[in-house]
């Protein structure tokens, strides 16, 4: 198996061993783990704490260095590389060479990836940022530079299709220098850094500042970092809007739910080609939760009242009509006349010199462009709304079923949210933070019922270490995943070995997020014994 060697850096760094170790695993989250103890093992590498071994697989690794020690013996995969290795070559990042010269390649590299690591200390400081020029974009950051290439090349393929599409172009006069057409993009590693420089809102991702000068900020949240490519197509999109005419702002309808329908999009590295449109399977289960409900949207009360029902709603209300022949065309041209059509009053919004159109004029403009003479037609419209919704539209994947239970949560479906997380896990795809929020809302469930029976209680420990040691399995570096099996191995009797996976945690790191997750555990399931066993003498 190829080990994956690239030469970059990460967007935080954990130092856990001092001067006693040299070695560096690099992974492809962001995180670096530096003066770690490796050991190369077959499908990855093994880390060695004081605490206990984790192994990590080659799927979550970008980089590895291994300092000192014998080099693990090369297994030929085929013919071709046993002729290499029967005349005296060793492969090395994919080229193979003599052992001398390989040698030095690793000596060489292992420079590097030291160089790049003190490199990223220096800039993972916002005043000591990295600033990226691209072809549309200024980019600052502070997250890993191998994270930073996927979002900067993603971003760049996101602005060019819409450009096309919708034949836009960037525009001088909106930067920080006027005479710039490109668009100030921030990108932090840290949250409370995002929220303290962009001054978003505590519960958001992305903010996109629509006055001069223009700003896109976005938090990277490595544990869901679907969600902040989710933020980055949606938040850029506002951005892509206001290019259609940059004296306009969009009214929340369809300005917000024109943004969603950008955000369900999908770059793939290998092709090139990007795909816009999908579903948004989070906003889908919570228009799936209103028609569980019955709480069926009017479409004249949707386009003429501003709500938050808009990202929602109004995303499945763009979709239908983007994936209709009979409607697309003239939703692209309703949109852009909402902006330039000369006949289509607009107001000033007192700030920046810009219009918009008032909300409660949508409906108008709308029926007019869209060719609906009377409210029958507006009505039948609806009716095949409601009718793609409920046919057309599906929640498949794993993070959509999970987004699906969190939101059954928020509205109290206690038993909707079991069954839905249940099938995220099913699917054998399912997320660490799936398995961990599941065991999480198992076990709350079951201490807030007032009577149990032993089966009950024995079944439900089955659970529960099924699903955090699956979570440990499947991001093996993050520390929450092992203090909370540690935490209920110790709740459940096993005091030796639960210390000494919770302090394994600790080993691994960060100590303040194990500390939270404990004390939020603590409040759920007391511990009658809070002190482990003292460790044996050797």
């Amino acid at each position: 198996m190829k080990r994956p060697f690239i030469c970059c850096v990460a967007s935080f760094f954990i130092f856990l061993c001092g001067e006693l170790f040299a070695d560096i695993l690099i992974l492809k989250d962001g995180r670096v783990f530096d003066g770690v103890d490796l050991e190369s093992s077959e499908g990855g590498y093994l880390v060695h704490f004081e605490h206990g071994d984790v192994f990590v697989p080659s799927r979550l690794i970008e980089s590895a260095v291994v300092e000192g020690g014998e080099s693990p013996l090369y297994e030929a995969n085929d013919e071709f590389e046993q002729k290499k290795l029967d005349n005296g070559l060793l492969p090395f990042r994919g080229k193979w060479m003599s052992p001398k010269k390989r040698e030095k390649e690793i000596a060489s590299f292992v420079r590097e990836q030291r160089e790049a690591i003190e490199d990223h200390k220096k800039h993972s400081v916002w005043r000591n940022r990295y600033k990226v020029q691209t072809k549309y974009f200024n980019f600052e950051h502070t997250i890993s530079p191998h994270v930073f290439e996927r979002y900067s090349r993603t971003m760049e393929a996101y602005f060019a299709a819409f450009c096309k599409e919708w034949k836009v172009k960037p525009q001088r006069g909106y930067a920080k220098d006027p005479k710039d057409t490109r668009l100030l993009v921030c990108f932090y590693s840290d949250r409370p850094l995002f929220h303290q420089v962009s001054g978003a809102n505590s519960n958001v991702l992305g903010y996109f500042r629509f006055v001069k000068p223009l700003e896109l900020d976005i938090y990277y949240d490595r544990i869901a970092p679907e969600d902040s490519t989710e933020v980055m197509f949606h938040e850029a999109n506002h951005y892509l809007q206001k290019l259609i005419n940059v004296e306009f702002s969009y009214p929340h309808f369809p300005g917000e739910a024109l943004a969603e329908f950008y955000g369900a999009s999908h770059w793939d590295e290998e092709t090139g080609k990007l795909e816009s449109g999908l579903i948004l399977e989070g906003r889908l289960t919570e228009v799936q939760t209103d028609i569980a409900k019955g709480d069926m949207m009017s479409l004249e009360k949707m386009l003429s009242t501003r709500m938050y029902q808009h990202y929602t709603w109004g995303w499945t209300f763009v979709h239908f009509l983007m994936n209709d022949k009979r409607h697309a065309k003239n939703f692209r041209k309703f949109f852009v006349g909402l902006a330039k059509d000369k006949k289509v009053a607009r107001v000033h919004m007192g700030i920046d010199g810009l219009k918009t159109v008032p909300q409660e004029e949508v409906l108008g403009v709308f029926m007019k462009y869209m060719k609906l003479k009377n409210r029958e037609s507006l009505l039948q419209m609806e009716k095949e709304w409601h009718e793609y919704v409920k046919t057309e539209l599906k929640v498949t994947s794993s993070v959509g079923l999970e987004k699906a239970a969190e939101n059954a949560l928020r509205y109290d479906r206690e038993i909707r949210a079991r069954r839905l997380y249940q099938e995220a896990i099913d699917t054998g795809k399912a997320s660490a933070r799936a398995h961990h929020r599941f065991a999480l809302f198992i076990l709350k469930s079951g201490m807030d019922k007032k009577k149990r029976s032993g089966e009950e209680v024995e079944k439900e420990k089955g659970e529960l270490l099924k699903l955090w040691k699956k979570a440990v399995e499947l991001d093996p570096m993050t520390g929450q995943y092992h203090a909370a099996l540690g935490y209920f191995l110790k709740a459940t009797g096993e005091l030796e070995e639960g210390g000494r996976v919770m302090r394994l945690a600790d080993d691994i790191g960060p100590k303040d997020e194990n500390a939270k997750l404990l004390s939020k555990l603590r409040s759920i399931l007391p511990l009658d014994v809070e002190n482990e066993p003292e460790k044996k003498e050797e």
